[in-house]
């Protein structure tokens, strides 16, 4: 939760500096700015969506035959360690969060326009989640990345993704007319993963779509948002 609090105040300091614009891409240039690999990420585990967001690669060992995890540990040991460094009772189940995607968009919109960071806590997968609920299952890690090196993606992309979205609601209002996902949901284990995600806002003239989701999670009725990545 730590983490997350100092995220939420570094994004609150990048808006300030720029005066609520992005300045990472030009307005009217066409070309997609493709997110960093963080340190400590392997390049081989990772790729590009075609909006520039970085994520874990689920086939990254198919498509590098012969692929070794650089590791001393094997999959399940590397797993446990990254278990034991996670603060506080392990989670069994996703909490708080929301019944539905479209409910879980408008929550999060809501808090984003009022700056709320308690209210943005609740709607994301946490710490503890992500290592006993969500990540043994996942993808990622059936393709051989490591937690850690998963939890430092998502970590990284969580404060360029809430910058962007502070940003994208300064001036607004807490209406949202509608919600859409732009992909189908995808099984890993029992969790469903699915996005990007947007909300429609109504403008004067037409209506604005903000992609503020960039992954939902979805398991056992609760739906949450996986990091705070985003196409903005």
């Amino acid at each position: 939760m730590r983490t997350l609090v100092s995220l939420v105040i570094l994004a609150l300091v990048a808006v300030a500096c720029t005066g609520g614009r992005d300045t990472a891409v030009p307005a009217d240039s066409t070309a997609v700015a493709r997110q960093p690999v963080p340190t400590g990420v392997s390049p081989t585990m990772v790729e590009w969506r075609t909006d520039g967001v970085l994520v874990p690669s689920p086939d990254s060992l198919r498509k590098l035959p012969g692929y070794v995890v650089d590791s001393i540990f094997p999959p399940a040991e590397a797993l446990r360690r990254f278990q034991a460094t996670v603060a506080g009772p392990a989670a069994s189940r996703l909490t708080r969060g929301a019944p539905d995607p479209e409910t879980l968009l408008r929550r999060y919109w809501s808090v984003l326009v009022r700056h709320d960071t308690a209210g943005i806590q609740s709607l994301v997968v946490s710490h503890t989640e992500f290592a006993h609920v969500y990540f043994p299952e996942s993808a990622p890690f059936a393709s051989g990345m490591q937690p850690s090196a998963a939890w430092t993606l998502y970590e990284a992309q969580t404060g360029r993704g809430l910058s962007r979205a502070y940003r994208a609601a300064i001036g607004r209002d807490t209406t949202v007319h509608a919600t859409v996902c732009r992909e189908r949901s995808r099984a890993e284990g029992r969790s469903q993963t699915f996005g990007p995600c947007a909300v429609v806002l109504r403008k004067a003239a037409g209506f604005d779509t903000l992609w503020i989701g960039g992954t939902l999670v979805r398991r056992d009725g609760v739906v949450k948002l996986l990091g705070l990545d985003n196409a903005l």
